[in-house]
């Protein structure tokens, strides 16, 4: 199945050939959304009407993304319910803990070529399927996407023409629960597409992010060649990481900042998260000054501690699997992903 695709013009327009394009997949994606919904008991009025309460937000406020989601049902034949229940992700909230993502950003003197390298393994209990989409729009800005096929509401990461990079990883924590009762006025996590059509700068994005209404919390890595910030967000505060010049910036899913660590759930709670971060400074430590481009793909599949190490697999219970490794280059304006495990979808030989 094709993942690779480029579409161009209006939002509407996007949708229409991504609908065409994608569509066997997207009907997974679709598949496995009402799945998860009757496995949870959520299809029922309470959560219908609190996706409708969500899609009116988007209605009122971001045209361009309700525009695409009519587009995207247009062009697969695809009911419009059924992508919308894929794009607004309220069965996320269904379960703590379902993403269990890592990102790393590296650059300036952490690298051997002094490049801007973002990179991220999207790691989910629900296998959405990912694709990587190309986009131009009518004014001349160019995006790239790695996504689940169908929606255009929770990127995994991106970058656009003007030379800004963004991506996420989740949080969750029953110490910072969601504000449910916004899902009328703000989006039910923050959504990277919006930073990158509308902004051009890091410094613009971080401004963005702390006023983006939001129902839960996040980590985000905003980056561009100039400036590089990891922002922990939760539903209404920041805590705002600046590059110190050391070229290098993580985040697995829990919180570091003496600012709101105090809402992270406890180790024995999620070992995984901090097991992660953890190898991630080690594996970047080994390397530093010397970064390239093959050793931030080694460090995404890596094994080391069991069910908590980076390269996600499930085993033992435990459902995470990385759908989906994405790295660009800012310097060189390219993206590069695996759709699954990098380490069984990326092929290598040393003679070494």
């Amino acid at each position: 199945m094709k993942t690779v695709i480029s579409v161009s013009g209006t939002p509407y327009e996007q949708g229409v050939q991504e609908g065409k394009k994608l569509r066997e997949i997207i009907e997974k994606n679709v598949a496995l959304v009402r799945e998860r919904m009757e496995r949870d008991s959520l299809n029922n009025d309470r959560y219908r009407k609190f996706v409708e309460r969500n899609l009116g937000f988007m209605e009122r406020c971001h045209q361009d993304l309700y525009q695409e989601m009519k587009g995207i049902s247009d062009g697969s034949g695809i009911s419009f319910e059924d992508i919308i229940y894929l794009n607004i992700p309220a069965y996320f909230m269904s379960e703590y803990f379902n993403q269990e993502c890592s990102m790393l950003m590296v650059r300036g003197k952490a690298t051997v070529d002094g490049n801007t390298y973002v990179i991220k393994n999207r790691d989910m209990s629900m296998y959405i399927e990912q694709a990587v989409i190309k986009r131009e729009y009518p004014n001349g800005l160019k995006m790239v996407e790695i996504n689940g096929a169908g929606t255009v509401t929770y990127p995994a990461c991106g970058m656009n023409s003007y030379g800004l990079g963004v991506t996420n990883t989740g949080f969750w924590s029953v110490k910072a629960p969601s504000d449910v009762e916004r899902v009328d006025a703000a989006h039910i996590f923050l959504n990277a597409h919006l930073l990158l059509s509308e902004c051009k700068t890091a410094k613009e994005a971080l401004e963005y992010v702390k006023k983006s209404p939001r129902l839960n919390g996040l980590n985000v890595i905003i980056v561009d060649t100039k400036d590089a910030y990891c922002v922990e967000m939760t539903k209404d505060d920041v805590a705002v990481q600046e590059d110190d010049g050391s070229g290098v910036l993580y985040r697995a899913n829990h919180y570091v900042s003496d600012k709101l660590k105090h809402l992270n759930p406890d180790i024995t709670q999620y070992t995984s998260t901090y097991k992660r971060y953890e190898r991630i400074g080690e594996l970047v430590g080994e390397r530093y000054g010397k970064l390239r481009f093959q050793d931030l793909f080694r460090i995404m599949s890596d094994h080391e501690n069991g069910q908590n190490c980076i390269c996600r697999h499930p085993h033992d219970g435990v459902p995470a699997k990385t759908v989906s490794t994405s790295m660009f280059v800012l310097e060189d304006s390219e993206a590069w992903a695996t759709i699954g495990n990098p380490c069984e979808n990326l092929r290598f030989v040393s003679l070494g």
